[in-house]
């Protein structure tokens, strides 16, 4: 579950990471006509997604050595529900970011669901 979750996740993370300014088109931004810090944020944001991912691979081989993973991705998913709420409220966003309040919103719940228990 978590590997196949975390390499979902990569696919939206290496994108970001790579070629944000591609990405930010393709889901529905309007870009800036200043592009070096939308560039500089976006990859910034894609870098933290790729380390959070590697460190839920990691995760993935010792889930309760490594639940400290699961305790970061929750605070995460919270953090990014209220992010893309805010968005959402203030009708700034495009569509594609509205639907990831629901995914993050999911995502926080399996990850409890699934915290590691300990051995024994």
């Amino acid at each position: 579950m978590l590997i196949g979750s975390t390499l979902f996740l990569l696919a939206f993370g290496l994108p970001l990471l790579l070629f944000p300014m591609a990405w930010a088109r393709r889901i529905g931004w309007t870009l800036p006509e200043e592009k070096d810090l939308a560039n500089y944020l976006g990859r910034s944001l894609g870098g933290v997604v790729v380390a959070v991912l590697i460190m839920g691979l990691l995760a993935a081989t010792d889930p309760w050595k490594y639940r400290f993973v699961f305790e970061l991705f929750i605070l995460i998913c919270i953090f990014m529900v209220g992010v893309h709420l805010y968005g959402f409220v203030k009708k700034n966003q495009p569509l594609f970011e509205h639907l990831e309040i629901g995914m993050y919103a999911i995502m926080c719940l399996l990850t409890w669901y699934f915290y590691p228990l300990p051995p024994g």
